[in-house]
């Protein structure tokens, strides 16, 4: 038995894509110019959510390492219930740092 991978000739984006039969548009790609008028081509476009979301990654993953003497600390202070944290002054620094996280 053999098997013979055959692509169908109508679809154009294989085709494309395997035989790289469409140069214009990939030196134009490579270049950064946009598509002239009349041809068309992929989007992608981003929710506002999905931004918020890879800025808040992209933070997490230029954050400096934790501070794992001061992880230490508090982690003791919570574990001998020492640990009290001031409520007031959370919330005074969470509405300075964020004026509209309670509006809708």
């Amino acid at each position: 038995m053999e098997i013979k991978n055959n692509l169908n000739p109508l679809d154009t984006y294989n085709r494309t894509r395997l035989t790289g039969t469409n140069t214009q548009t990939s030196q134009r790609a490579s270049q950064g110019a946009a598509a002239p008028h009349g041809e068309t081509g992929d989007r992608v476009s981003l929710s506002p959510e999905a931004k918020l979301r890879t800025e808040a990654f992209t933070g997490a993953m230029n954050a400096p390492e934790v501070r794992t003497a001061k992880v230490a600390g508090l982690k003791a202070l919570v574990e001998s219930g020492e640990y009290s944290p001031d409520s007031k002054a959370i919330a005074a620094k969470l509405l300075a740092e964020e004026p509209g996280i309670f509006q809708p």
